[in-house]
């Protein structure tokens, strides 16, 4: 079922110590599940997930928490491949500018209620304007051997200002 997917955001406050649940607005995404997100300035960008069991994501928004407004993003599709499927329990982490997508797991059945896994171990580089929106996906070029498919996984990034 879809028990625990629910479209309730929850914000803590570190300085009083409390929750609160914000009034947003805007395009207000559906309850997900096992989504990516990641944090820039005072927006949060939410990648993909379990919108119903079965039924997955790729679906990206943005939420200003300045003014707490959603936004639906319509990135460009990279020009090398076609844009990232519907997802969930990818990893999804920022540097700069750039947002690594990598991962997660594929329903390849029509019938969300027939779950056919697949495995990804692709890689995707979203390109966030300054401020807000997003530029548009790109599929990097990369060497070597990539890691094996996975779901549920970690990524941690790591950058040394002025560094490569």
């Amino acid at each position: 079922g879809n028990e625990g997917i629910v479209d309730e955001l929850h914000v803590y406050n570190t300085a009083t110590n409390q929750w609160f649940i914000p009034a947003v607005k805007g395009d207000i995404p559906p309850g997900c599940a096992a989504y990516g997100l990641i944090c820039e300035g005072t927006r949060l960008v939410v990648f993909g997930g379990m919108v119903e069991y079965g039924k997955y994501s790729n679906d990206l928004y943005e939420l200003q928490a300045s003014r707490w407004e959603w936004k639906k993003l319509k990135p460009k599709s990279p020009r090398n491949g076609p844009l990232p499927c519907p997802r969930l329990g990818h990893s999804f982490s920022a540097v700069d500018s750039r947002c690594y997508l990598f991962g997660g797991l594929a329903n390849d059945s029509e019938d969300p209620k027939y779950n056919i896994p697949r495995y990804l171990n692709d890689l995707y580089v979203l390109e966030l304007k300054t401020g807000s929106g997003v530029v548009g996906w790109d599929i990097p070029v990369i060497c070597g051997t990539p890691p094996p498919p996975r779901e549920s996984h970690t990524a941690v990034t790591y950058y040394q200002k002025g560094k490569p």
